[in-house]
């Protein structure tokens, strides 16, 4: 089927037939999302990934949308979509039944029914460098960003006992499963000489030495930080290729902070402005009619910080951060108590503090296919999901 000419749409309307164009499988994509926005870092009662498709499906029209509404699957069938990637997920409980007497029961079979697959992405990918509030720094100008508040408890260090000519190989394995990442940098560990002893039963087959007599083995001591949810993973990969019958190897659990992950994202704006010039230059970044605050106009403000859709849990990060203003959404009466004297607070509504990341999926999803070498038309919806109006 790969030999069959395929239909493209070109700007403009025009159809023509190609025999060089290709496609990604699904399951590609979701490859994809987990280097970028990893399942694991969603908070633990989300749903999120693939809800909807057969990961063995070929894709090559994307939609992406901060909603699954009637109105974005309209759009996709028009588009001819294959897939739709929403940042809010589409099923959040199961469900008793799937049929058209309720709204999520009618997108579902609307989207079943025209073959158009669904993956969510939602607080992994608040969770994630580039991701919901990051896009929000970067539609602000604020230079830099960092996390505001990176992820806790997610960190493990394994050390495992390797000989010598062994190392690289199974330190290269265990990297390729998802240890070794600190911050920007990757394939991070650190390697001590040291000796090895064991004394083998009759039973035993050892990579070196004899059974039932003492041995001495000079080995590397090789430590590697790990994602505590890809510990199995790691391990299982560091198994394949170490050359041991039995595998000495420590797992500790570490309290470090995840540099690679969080919530929020603080930095600097080029120049200080007045709250004034941020608010108008804000409402104009994210399509917001109107915003609320505290704080005067007047004002001088530099350091950012952000979250994007409801953050106001965060507001003693931001003010700890020395943040001198911090713009979220979804706040309630009292954080503006809180923020009184402190810092400036801003809500600026979920919708419009999250859509923004919607072209950064888009533009992400289009270097990766062409990083590959395949098609992949990705576009951005063109249906407001926006429930909240102004008056």
């Amino acid at each position: 089927t790969s030999e069959l000419p395929q239909v493209s749409r070109p700007k403009g309307g025009t159809l023509f037939l190609s025999r060089t164009r290709k496609s990604v499988k699904l399951a590609d994509i979701e490859q994809f999302f987990e280097s970028w926005a990893p399942l694991w870092t969603a908070w633990e009662r989300d749903n999120v990934g693939l809800q909807v498709g057969r990961r063995s499906r070929r894709v090559e029209n994307v939609l992406v949308a901060l909603d699954v509404t009637p109105g974005v699957v309209s759009e996709a069938v028009q588009k001819k979509v294959d897939l739709i990637v929403s940042h809010h997920p589409l099923l959040f409980r199961p469900s008793s039944s799937i049929s058209d007497s309720n709204a999520i029961g009618s997108i579902l079979l609307s989207l079943a029914e025209s073959r158009i697959a669904l993956y969510s992405t939602h607080t992994n990918l608040d969770s994630a460098a580039d991701g919901v509030s990051f896009a929000l720094a970067s539609a602000l100008g604020i230079q830099k960003p960092s996390f505001l508040a990176p992820m806790k408890d997610s960190l493990a260090k394994l050390v495992v006992f390797v000989p010598d000519e062994h190392v690289d190989r199974v330190a290269a394995v265990m990297a390729e499963a998802g240890a070794g990442m600190i911050g920007q940098y990757e394939r991070c560990s650190f390697r001590m000489h040291g000796k090895g002893t064991f004394r083998g039963s009759e039973h035993t087959q050892a990579f070196s030495g004899k059974p039932v007599q003492v041995e001495e083995v000079e080995e590397i001591r090789l430590e590697m930080i790990v994602p505590r949810a890809r510990v199995k993973d790691v391990v299982a990969a560091m198994k394949t290729v170490h050359p041991y019958e039995e595998i000495a190897h420590d797992l500790y659990a570490l309290e470090n902070l995840n540099p690679n992950f969080g919530m929020g994202a603080i930095g600097d704006l080029p120049r200080t402005v007045t709250v004034r010039g941020f608010l108008t230059k804000l409402k104009k970044a994210v399509h917001a009619d109107s915003v609320r605050f505290y704080g005067t106009l007047t004002q001088k403000v530099r350091r950012i910080a952000v979250c994007g859709g409801g953050g106001s849990e965060l507001l003693e990060h931001a003010i700890a951060a020395k943040a001198d203003l911090f713009v979220t959404a979804d706040v309630r009466y009292h954080p503006f108590h809180d923020a009184a004297g402190r810092i400036v607070l801003v809500d600026a509504g979920h919708w419009e503090t999250e859509q923004v990341v919607l072209p950064v999926i888009a533009s992400k999803l289009r270097a990766w296919a062409a990083s590959k070498g395949e098609t992949l038309v990705v576009s951005v919806t063109q249906h407001s999901t926006n429930p909240i109006h102004s008056y």
